[in-house]
């Protein structure tokens, strides 16, 4: 079968934000909670790859059969935290990609996202993944609560203290 490859869907850094939060919210999504139900709501899988396993798509990866038929692969090597983002970031393929782009006039039968690269889409679906993942004015409260600390923010998110660090600052929380 042949995968389109996901093109940029051209919206603001911001506007991505705000999206990502609000399909968090649509979903129930407390930060901190798994996103396993969440992916199964929408009708996709997670799997994780065997570090030995070549046969399959890249592990990182998002491969879309249709609207509410996908799968995520992670690898098998890598922990809990970079997992949750992971999955966020592919969830940003698919919403963005995939149905935004569909919506919008692209003709895409089935899309796959693999984990290597960089450029506007990667960073798209990083900006959903942070703004899923840890909604703006969550993240504001829990930052103040927290006197500030990163590594407690983080812990409240169940993303790394990197996630955390990067979301302070540009929430303006940071130096």
């Amino acid at each position: 079968m042949n995968y389109s490859a996901p093109s940029p869907c051209g919206l603001p850094k911001a506007v991505v934000d705000k999206f990502a939060s609000d399909v968090a919210a649509h979903f129930g999504y407390q930060p901190g909670d798994e996103l396993s139900s969440i992916v199964a709501k929408l009708g996709g899988r997670i799997l994780s790859q065997n570090i030995l396993d070549f046969g399959r798509f890249s592990s990182g990866s998002i491969r879309i059969e249709r609207e509410g038929s996908f799968e995520i692969l992670l690898a098998s090597h890598t922990g809990r935290l970079r997992d949750r983002f992971t999955i966020a970031h592919e969830l940003g393929h698919y919403f963005l990609h995939f149905i935004y782009a569909k919506r919008n006039g692209a003709q895409i039968e089935r899309m796959e996202a693999l984990r290597y690269g960089s450029g506007q889409v990667e960073w798209e679906a990083n900006w959903f993944a942070a703004g899923f993942l840890m909604p703006a004015n969550a993240f504001r409260e829990a930052h103040a609560s927290l006197s500030g600390s990163i590594t407690r923010v983080a812990d409240r998110f169940g993303v790394s203290s990197e996630a955390a660090n990067i979301r302070a600052q540009y929430l303006g929380l940071a130096a």
